[in-house]
Order: C-alpha cells, then structure tokens, then sequence
C-alpha cells in the first residue's frame, strides 16, 4: 500500500512533538526522585543515597535516548519528499502512456489505408517512436517505484521511532508516580532504567534494520540507473527521426508515388 505526503508530514508532526515530550522527562525524574530521597520513610530505611542514585541513572538513561532520537532528525523530511516526486511523475506518466498508445493508433491507420516508400518508412518510424515513448514510461515507473519505496521505507522508520517514543513516557511516567510512595522508588528506577535501556538497543536494532532495507533500496537504485542507461529504443542514442524530409514526391499519376491510398 503506497504512503501519502499528508501521512508522512503527520509521522514527522507526531515523531517531533513526542521527542520534545521526552526531552522534558529527565528533569521530571530527577525532582520527583530527590523529592522522594528526603521523604521519612525513605530515610529511615537508610535508602536516600540509593534512591536517588537510582534517579538519576533512571533519567541520564532516558536523556541518553533522547539525544539518540534527536540526532537521527537530520533529514526527516526526506521520506515526504520522496513520497511527493513520485506523485509528481504521475501526471506526466500518464501523459506518456496516452501519447504511445495515440502513436500505435497511429500505426495502425498508416498501414491500413496508405501505401508507397514513403507511407511504408513512416509506418516503420512511427512504429520506433512509439516503442521509445513506451520505454520512457517504463523509465517514469521505474522513478516512481524507487522514490515510492525510499519514502515508504522513511515513514515505518519514523512511525517504529514513533512507537519507541511513546512506550517510553508512558513506562517512565508510570514509573515516576509509582516512585511517589517512597518505598517503591527503587523498583519504579530500576524498572524504569530497565525500559529505557531496551528502548535505546530497540533503536539501535530498528537503525541496523532500515539501514539493510536501504541497501535493497540502494540495489533497485542501481537497477534504475541501468533503466535510464538502456538506448534499446533510441537509435544511437537518439530519439527515432522520422526522416520525412527524404519524400518530396506527392504525385499519384507516375506510379512511383511516395504516398498514395492503399487500393489493396
């Protein structure tokens, strides 16, 4: 199923807002867990050194995540931007398709109802230009795809970071209420440190993975430049001449007629 502009820029929208939800976390967990360090029960139980510890480990941990997010914003709005030049190739391929299909017609009439060396050489070029208009829509698909599945890819990346970003405040914001008793402050940092670590060697995976998934991206882009190298249907390089300037001769009674009505 192909991606739209308007899903991606909202992938983006989201991804930014809840990265500046998390940034604000760590400040969060340190003044709740120092808050909870100087609570009496906690100090009676001798636990205000590790508690608040454990805080701050709970919250350089999350910061560290946060830093990691951040840094993979460099170019976040490649996928939309990918996404919106295939939309854009589409009129134009359309518009491609019609015109070979016009020039097939075209053919077809040529060879039905005129004939002479001048109706047969422009059948034959005809029949060459619609082949390299044809081959242009292929190379217009080829672009298509390619983008279409760079910026497809861009999005599950953004929406899987997405998904991370929110497992987190909503564990890390569990955590810092349950920590609110003082006797479950432990628990709630080491749970919490414990989440916000697997979040960080979740991103570093999901980074691995979409970094193998472009390789294949990188692969059909190489295919697309073997697409666009390919001048099967270009003679010489060159869009098919129709040489009509070779048939001068438009007259029907010398029998020799460059082009004259198909009688048979």
């Amino acid at each position: 199923m192909s991606v739209s502009v308007a899903q991606a820029e909202q992938a983006v929208e989201d991804l930014v807002n809840k990265v500046a939800e998390l940034g604000e976390l760590p400040g969060t967990i340190r003044t709740k867990f120092s808050s909870v360090a100087s609570m009496t029960v906690v100090r009676l139980a001798g636990l205000e050194d590790e508690v608040r510890e454990a805080g701050e480990k709970f919250a350089d941990l999350v910061s560290g995540l946060w830093e990691k997010l951040k840094e993979l914003f460099e170019g976040l709005s490649a996928p939309g931007d990918f996404i919106s030049a295939s939309f854009d190739w589409e009129d134009f391929q359309t518009e491609v398709n019609t015109m070979a299909s016009a020039l097939e017609a075209t053919a077809v009439k040529v060879d039905g109802y005129w004939q002479g060396s001048a109706a047969t050489a422009y059948g034959t070029a005809v029949g060459a230009q619609q082949k390299a208009v044809a081959r242009v829509g292929t190379i217009i698909n080829a672009i298509r795809t390619a983008c279409m599945t760079v910026g497809g890819v861009g999005v599950a990346f953004l929406t899987a970071l997405l998904g991370i970003a929110i497992a987190v405040i909503v564990e890390a914001t569990l955590e810092v209420a349950a920590a609110s008793s003082g006797i479950g402050a432990l628990p709630a940092a080491i749970a919490g440190c414990f989440t916000a670590a697997k979040a960080a060697a979740l991103v570093t995976a999901l980074v691995a993975g979409t970094s193998a998934t472009l390789v294949a991206v990188a692969t059909q882009i190489q295919a697309l430049n073997v697409e666009l190298g390919n001048n099967q249907a270009f003679p010489d390089g060159h869009w098919p001449a129709s040489d009509s300037s070779k048939y001068n001769d438009a007259t029907v009674k010398d029998g020799d007629a460059d082009w004259s009505v198909k009688t048979a």
